[in-house]
């Protein structure tokens, strides 16, 4: 046998040896099974690990709460703002319905471009876009975050709750309310409700909800008003406002009330879920004959979500 074809069997019987191995990979991850809530089992996604989101029972008071996902990498960075390309695709798991997130990321990390002041470099939490989701401790949120990636969760609880009015008190924030005249003042049929957020000390664990909404009487189920905000911007100045289009529907559950009694509610459409701001106004138009409840949330206990 010469030098050439011995050379020629060697890495043939290599390639041999990693395709098995390739195959062997490949049929213990179509064969991993990932179970949660139950006997349901969730998918196996390529090249992503699935991370168990659970959180502690808070009894009736869970619509108060809500919970923040995030998937990132610890880094080490400069004194900018860095943040990971990607973003959460939700899924609903066949024949359960129960739900589930995939984040995907090409891995690259955008930042600020200011210049520091010198070389230091510190270990952060390098994250993608973020998402909120419902708080329920009966079940347990897959999360698929691809590997070498963690998964990090936030609880959030309501920490104030009040109706809006259209002409608050401008001693609240002096300086965002000098603003309020760059923001229009009227869209016909619809009225203008205005709100000064306080000062806040550490304004990042805090997030601002803003919910349309009609009070009248409902029976047992689950109402909701049906509609959406749309989001203007003020020409020439880069503020934003909100606009909720809305004929006023309202939607339902359908279970049977054991009796006919009905109570007077707030019935709400789904809010507008976003940053605390207080150096700037927060212009919410509303069709007629609405009102406009605030919620304010507050950043909980932070968790590392162990894999699935």
């Amino acid at each position: 046998m010469n030098k050439i074809t011995f050379k020629i069997l060697i890495i043939a019987s290599a390639i041999l040896f990693v395709g098995a191995c390739t195959n062997i990979k490949n049929k213990e991850s179509t064969e991993t099974v990932y179970k949660a809530n139950g006997d349901a089992v969730y998918p196996t996604i390529e090249g992503m690990i699935p991370h168990a989101v659970t959180v502690s029972d808070k009894g009736a008071n869970e619509t108060n709460y809500k919970v923040q996902l995030a998937v990132g990498k610890m880094m080490e960075v400069d004194c900018n703002q860095h943040s990971m390309n990607g973003e959460f695709e939700h899924e609903a798991l066949e024949g359960y319905g129960y739900h589930y997130y995939v984040f995907k990321t090409n891995g690259n990390v955008a930042s600020t471009m200011m210049a520091c002041p010198d070389d230091t470099k510190t270990e952060k939490f390098v994250s993608g876009q973020d998402l909120f989701i419902p708080y329920n401790s009966k079940l347990t949120t897959p999360v698929y975050a691809p590997e070498g990636y963690e998964v990090r969760y936030t609880s959030w609880a309501v920490d104030n709750e009040y109706m809006s009015t259209q002409k608050p008190d401008e001693s609240i924030n002096p300086s965002a309310a000098q603003q309020l005249k760059y923001f229009p003042e009227m869209m016909e049929d619809y009225d203008r409700y205005v709100l000064y957020l306080p000062e806040e000390v550490d304004e990042e664990s805090l997030r601002l909800e803003i919910m349309p909404g009609i009070t009248k009487e409902v029976d047992c189920n689950t109402h909701w008003v049906i509609g959406d905000f749309e989001t203007k911007e003020v020409e020439g100045m880069g503020y934003e406002y909100y606009v909720f289009k809305s004929d006023g529907d309202i939607a339902s559950t359908r279970m049977a009330c054991p009796d006919n009694k009905l109570t007077e509610k707030f019935v709400a459409a789904n809010g507008q879920f976003g940053r605390y701001n207080s150096k700037i106004s927060v212009v919410v138009f509303v069709p007629k004959g609405m009102e406009l409840k605030t919620k304010t949330w507050k950043a909980q206990v932070s968790q590392v979500a162990e894999k699935l």
